[in-house]
């Protein structure tokens, strides 16, 4: 009876797990071209999609890619979502150890710049977002892009 039970009890966790995996996430939707544009101060267009490729349910990184004084530059998200705030907490907190940098303020959200990879990392919940804005090298990139685009992108999440 016990092993019937417990046999039950697997079967129902595992039908559960095709539920969330089933679950899409599309990072363009919630970054777009338009927000783009806002951060980078130039026409921005999204990255070409190839329509022989199946596009996977979940794409956690979006790029727009303008040019601005006549330079190419680029805005980019990576969206991670972690099982719970903690977590997300957790981890965002090592990262920022590692980057060893101080936070910043972003309201109503967790954020810090790193300098020297030319990133801001902003949490909100249990979604964090890795943001560059602007030229290829993080010499190029300026904080305060970021954080416009940070802005925006914390009323979405």
């Amino acid at each position: 009876m016990r092993t019937c039970l417990s046999v039950v009890a697997a079967l129902a966790a595992a039908a559960l797990i095709p539920a969330f995996a089933q679950e899409a996430f599309d990072a363009c939707t919630v970054f777009t071209q338009e927000d783009a544009e806002k951060a980078l101060g130039a026409a921005a267009v999204a990255e070409p999609v190839n329509p022989k490729v199946k596009r996977p349910r979940v794409v956690t990184q979006c790029t727009y890619t303008g040019v601005k004084d006549g330079k190419p530059v680029a805005a980019r998200a990576e969206f991670r979502i972690a099982r719970n705030n903690e977590e997300s907490q957790r981890a965002f907190d090592e990262a920022r150890l590692q980057h060893q940098t101080k936070p910043l303020l972003l309201s109503g959200a967790d954020a810090f710049w790193a300098g020297k990879t030319g990133h801001m990392h902003v949490r909100k919940g249990k979604a964090w977002v890795t943001l560059s804005v602007g030229g290829a090298k993080p010499s190029e990139r300026d904080l305060e892009p970021a954080r416009k685009l940070a802005e925006i992108l914390v009323r979405k999440l």
